[in-house]
């Protein structure tokens, strides 16, 4: 079935004759004609009832009608996405990010992409490292914001900013007094830490071992939402991300370890072999290296 031939049914159908249909198209009155003739061999049943000044549609021409208009409502919406898409006012974002950097740092970004782009639709994954970093080998994803992904993978990884860890702790905790605070004042102490294999824990261990800190846990956790909350009842000291820890909750302090800094390089994590990016990610890629880039967290 021709699209052009089942458009002049619907126009005739609105417009109650041929010729009119013919006029609304700017085509022959003929070839409105041949269209409608056409559809009824194809069909082999008549669509419309000629004996009227009108043309009224018969059963056959009322089911075309139903079932056509859907179609090319369709097919209508499918090309106002296309050129959405072509000119980026629309599309689908498939982004993957680690925490803090996806709520703190790219949901500002995204919601600035969709205020001046209102039909963008965004697919955002909130992972580890390992997850988000598989979600773009595996094309799922079309750029990850986190940390250097595994070699293995073959991807490209583009530094941005360090991700500088910090201490959270009850304010009434004994190491809340302790000035300088040092990394050995660590040692046996009871820690609120993110899961092993998150690339911020795998940071925080290498950096203790280095100075002869074995890290002890009483809590982990893959939330930093959730260890927040975990520092807030009192269980005990929490190393977070410092863009996590910040602003600190009632009756909790930030600490910076005086002779450790420990910060995870955080970046933009991409295929070498991916296709070019059309507009819509091509902006947002520039408006995340633009605000991202080489900006660290700082202890206030």
């Amino acid at each position: 079935m021709d699209l052009r031939h089942l458009q002049t049914f619907q126009t005739v159908l609105r417009e109650g004759s041929f010729l009119k249909a013919a006029r609304s198209l700017g085509i022959s009155q003929p070839t409105v004609t041949l269209h409608i003739q056409v559809l009824e061999a194809e069909a082999g049943l008549e669509l419309f009832d000629r004996s009227g000044r009108r043309r009224v549609p018969t059963p056959a021409g009322e089911l075309l009608a139903a079932r056509g208009a859907a179609i090319l409502d369709a097919l209508g919406a499918l090309g106002r996405s296309m050129d959405e898409l072509r000119d980026g006012r629309g599309g689908l974002l498939r982004l993957g990010a680690i925490e803090p950097a996806a709520s703190q740092r790219l949901m500002p970004l995204l919601g600035r992409l969709r205020r001046q782009r209102p039909a963008l639709r965004v697919r955002l994954e909130v992972s580890g490292t390992g997850g988000v970093s598989r979600g773009v080998a595996d094309a799922e994803l079309d750029f990850g914001l986190c940390s250097a992904p595994p070699t293995e993978l073959g991807l490209r990884f583009e530094r941005l900013f360090s991700e500088e860890m910090a201490l959270l702790m009850p304010r009434s905790h004994r190491l809340a007094r302790v000035r300088p605070l040092r990394a050995a004042h660590l040692a046996g102490e009871p820690l609120l830490l993110t899961e092993l294999g998150c690339a911020y824990r795998g940071a925080v261990d290498a950096e203790l071992q280095k100075r002869g800190v074995q890290a002890q846990w009483a809590l982990e956790c893959g939330s930093t939402a959730t260890l927040r909350a975990a520092v807030e009842q009192g269980m005990g000291i929490a190393v977070l991300p410092l863009a996590a820890a910040q602003p600190a909750p009632a009756g909790t302090m930030v600490r910076r370890l005086s002779d450790l800094e420990i910060a995870l390089p955080v970046g933009l994590v991409s295929r070498p072999d991916a296709a070019p990016e059309p507009p819509a990610l091509a902006a947002f890629t520039l408006a995340v290296r633009g605000a991202l880039g080489d900006r660290p967290s700082r202890l206030s």
